[in-house]
């Protein structure tokens, strides 16, 4: 029994700590948190590995050597000379140690407690009154594994959300935060912006769910597919928030005129991607910007402006772009923005 409650300790506690819930670091410390009992036949691992529990029980007491902090010291060095030499990843190695540490802790609250300071002889024990100390098997050991389980699952949850300091980011609509969700997932997945606040022009609502399609420093360029606006000039926002959102391939590509037809390219990406979501951004020099109308739109982000003649567009919606530049040969370089 306790050693599946050592598994979920330290399952829970590594990934609460290092803010994972990838199977391989959850399962070294899973291992991590039975090598303490190599100490004994009697234990699960012990009868597995029976030759080295054999001989390290005829020659140390039952939790001394390894259950202290000097046999922690030992796994993790060899774990993460492992980890940097040959797997390049020390923080996946270092759950191997601290599955360990994290075991032998959970037995100082145990009635015999461990010897956590090997080879000093004191015996470490959390709990005075012996009375309210945990017994293997006991309904004390019940109640910590189904809270560990809890703690397991909560760890797992923030994990997949970025972890805590970005979870309460999110929650709280701190931007740091929810940039870092949209850069660390927009490359697979829409991100969506949930936006309490209102539009800058009438100070109506303007709450929420927008697609993000980039980011200008903490603000955001959003669609909602009627138009595409900026957090910050057009919505004026109280609070914003962001949910990963359904599987999209993001992919940003480069088209480049030399003085040619501006529209057939980019007809050509309306035909083979019908169904994504396409944004033009870039600066060209055109024949005749003074047959380019650029329609007003209320309350939207300014994707089109005329300067001369170079026809600056910046998330553009590809039909947009396509209206502008009809019957224009332009010379310039565009950015495409595919999500699909």
């Amino acid at each position: 029994m306790m050693a599946i409650t050592h598994c979920a300790i330290a399952a829970a506690g590594t990934s609460l700590i290092l803010g994972t819930g990838q199977p391989l670091p959850l399962g070294l410390a899973i291992l991590g948190s039975q090598l303490p009992d190599l100490d004994t036949t009697t234990s699960t691992i012990g009868k597995i590995f029976f030759p080295i529990s054999s001989w390290i029980e005829d020659r140390f007491p039952h939790r001394s050597v390894t259950h202290s902090l000097l046999a922690t010291a030992g796994i993790a060095i060899v774990s993460l000379g492992v980890g940097h030499f040959l797997l390049g990843d020390i923080m996946t190695a270092i759950a191997l140690p601290l599955g360990h540490l994290l075991a032998c802790f959970s037995d100082t609250f145990t009635k015999q407690g461990v010897q956590l300071f090997y080879p000093n002889p004191a015996w470490a024990i959390s709990v005075s009154n012996p009375r309210r100390r945990l017994k293997t098997g006991g309904a004390g050991e019940l109640w910590v594994l189904g809270g560990v389980i809890a703690l397991l699952t909560l760890g797992i949850y923030l994990a997949n959300g970025g972890g805590i300091t970005q979870k309460v980011s999110q929650n709280l609509g701190l931007r740091d935060g929810i940039v870092r969700v949209y850069n660390e997932n927009a490359a697979t997945n829409n991100v969506y912006a949930e936006i309490k606040g209102v539009w800058a022009s009438d100070r109506t609502s303007a709450d929420g769910r927008y697609l993000i399609i980039g980011n200008e420093g903490k603000e955001f360029i959003v669609s909602n597919g009627k138009g595409v606006y900026k957090t910050g000039a057009q919505i004026i926002t109280n609070k914003v928030t962001t949910a990963v959102g359904e599987t999209a391939t993001t992919e940003i590509r480069n088209i480049r005129f030399n003085d040619e037809d501006a529209i057939a390219p980019l007809q050509q990406l309306k035909r083979n991607y019908p169904d994504s979501d396409i944004f033009v951004s870039g600066n060209l020099t055109v024949d005749f910007p003074e047959d380019i109308q650029i329609p007003l739109k209320k309350n939207n982000y300014v994707t089109a402006s005329i300067n001369g003649t170079t026809l600056k567009i910046s998330y553009c919606p590809l039909d947009d772009a396509i209206a502008l530049l009809r019957e224009q040969y332009a010379v310039g370089n565009v950015e495409i923005k595919l999500v699909r």
